[in-house]
């Protein structure tokens, strides 16, 4: 599962326990992306004036022959003529809402786990809005063995940023290699001690990166 879509179904759960209300919003024509990225953002200004204290979620969806279409997903009912007035004021064309059960909105995440449009790169593909606390694409940490060992050579050999990530990612690919072949723990070297614990000699006499 990707992060990004693994992010998005835990703010779903943060945001409603019991029901929701899911809204799609169209065009009646076909707009560039980045002129349905102004109309939705002075949009959302609207709701955030209007309803304040109304927290949800946004999603991109990038659709073959309409365009992109937004989808939100709020923890509580606003008046929907309301909306489409609002709507109508920043130029969008169609609204739908509908009530479902909390689980019901992970059916959103199905766009997150498609390939992304070179049109949409740089974007965030779903972002929360109001005052509330969700869940984001950086709280969350992959648990496989490759993404402990990273965690552990980071540690190890005092990483900082994204510089020669290429070759970091050989060199925990070596470390993995290693791992399996002498039954080591995860990012964990012999004795399952933290790699900056173990000696040259225990760690094979390993290039240290």
């Amino acid at each position: 599962m990707k992060k990004t879509k693994a992010a998005f179904l835990l703010a779903t759960q943060i945001l409603g326990k019991q029901s929701l209300y899911m809204w799609t919003l169209t065009f009646k024509e076909v707009l560039n992306i980045k002129d349905t990225r102004k109309r939705w953002n002075y949009l959302l200004t609207l709701i955030k004036r209007r309803w304040p204290e109304l927290c949800g979620l946004r999603v991109f969806e990038l659709h073959k022959m309409h365009g992109l279409h937004v989808h939100l997903v709020t923890n509580r009912f606003i008046d929907v003529n309301e909306m489409r007035a609002l709507a109508s004021k920043a130029g969008w064309g169609r609204i739908h809402v509908e009530r479902i059960p909390a689980d019901k909105a992970e059916y959103l995440a199905k766009y997150l786990s498609k390939e992304r449009a070179e049109c949409l790169k740089g974007w965030r593909l779903w972002a929360g809005f109001g005052p509330w606390e969700w869940s984001k694409v950086k709280d969350v940490v992959s648990d496989t063995p490759f993404s402990r060992i990273y965690r552990a050579c980071q540690e190890w050999l005092h990483w900082k940023g994204n510089k020669e990530f290429i070759a970091r990612t050989r060199f925990v690919t070596f470390m993995e290699l290693q791992t399996l072949m002498n039954g080591w723990e995860p990012g964990l070297g012999p004795g399952e001690k933290p790699y900056w614990m173990c000696s040259h000699e225990e760690l094979r006499g390993f290039p240290l990166r």
